[in-house]
């Protein structure tokens, strides 16, 4: 009899504990849970906001961003098989640029063909090798924001999504490589029908007895033009073999001081012609 008393009681008590489970809040996933969602509406273009701060940028300055001013655009490139450090690359409609952030792993939070809004209030502008970027002050000059300064300062829009326009890159040639374009940089581009001068079948991306600062210059060959394409031994393809022959490559546009350079996320940007 006792035992039945103690079985209710332990069926009664398990019961009221699943009942008190049920009882809590669904989790609210319209939010998303990394970054400030307080953040409002874009209020200046990508384009503006390195017309406003040219000066600066072409001095290889840096300025604190004062008034209000938000810009929204699509992440293009990031870190995530380590070619891109500490930093990721926005666009949109007008234009692109550069945000560094003093930490790793970013694509975690920041994958290709996430649209992100960024609050540049506090954060500074400038030109490294007179390329814009957004960040924080670094000896006088430009850096990367901190690591807990950066969560504050974006805002997640939607989920990533490859379809927007921004994701689909522009095709150039030659005729791009113009002292009026250096400024329309940190672009999200696609080569057609170039090589890598390097490659010959083995020859391996970025190995590192060829590196200087774990960087190693190779080159893209367009006609007449010999493109830098910048790679880090960091990078979990560098070991591997550079593909030959005539490619379509899409990658990111940019430059140091006068030389103009190419950065690539991934080897899946790559698209070997058959011949």
């Amino acid at each position: 009899m006792k035992a039945i008393k103690y079985l209710s009681v332990l069926a009664l008590s398990l019961f009221t504990a699943t009942s008190c489970m049920n009882d809590f809040d669904e989790p609210d996933f319209k939010e998303p849970p990394f970054g400030n969602n307080e953040i409002g509406e874009a209020n200046t273009t990508i384009a503006d906001l390195k017309a406003e701060y040219k000066s600066t940028i072409s001095a290889n300055g840096a300025k604190e961003v004062t008034d209000e001013t938000i810009i929204e655009g699509v992440v293009v490139a990031n870190d995530e098989t380590g070619n891109v450090y500490k930093q990721f690359i926005i666009n949109d409609e007008t234009g692109a640029i550069i945000i560094g952030v003093n930490d790793v792993g970013l694509y975690a939070t920041l994958p290709i063909g996430q649209r992100v809004r960024i609050d540049c209030k506090g954060l500074h502008v400038g030109g490294y090798g007179y390329m814009a970027q957004v960040g924080g002050l670094y000896e006088g000059s430009i850096g990367r924001m901190g690591k807990s300064v950066f969560p504050k300062h974006v805002r997640l829009i939607g989920a990533p999504d490859k379809t927007q326009p921004e994701m689909t890159p522009e095709v150039i040639d030659e005729s791009f490589f113009t002292n009026e374009n250096k400024d329309n940089l940190a672009k999200f581009v696609r080569l057609e029908n170039v090589e890598i001068t390097e490659a010959d079948g083995t020859a391996l991306w970025a190995p590192e007895e060829l590196a200087y600062n774990n960087v190693v210059e190779r080159h893209i060959k367009m006609g007449k033009t010999n493109l830098v394409l910048r790679m880090s031994t960091y990078a979990d393809f560098a070991n591997e073999a550079m593909p030959d022959g005539k490619l379509n490559i899409n990658g990111v546009l940019t430059r140091f001081k006068d030389y103009w350079q190419f950065v690539i996320s991934s080897t899946s940007d790559i698209e070997q012609i058959a011949e």
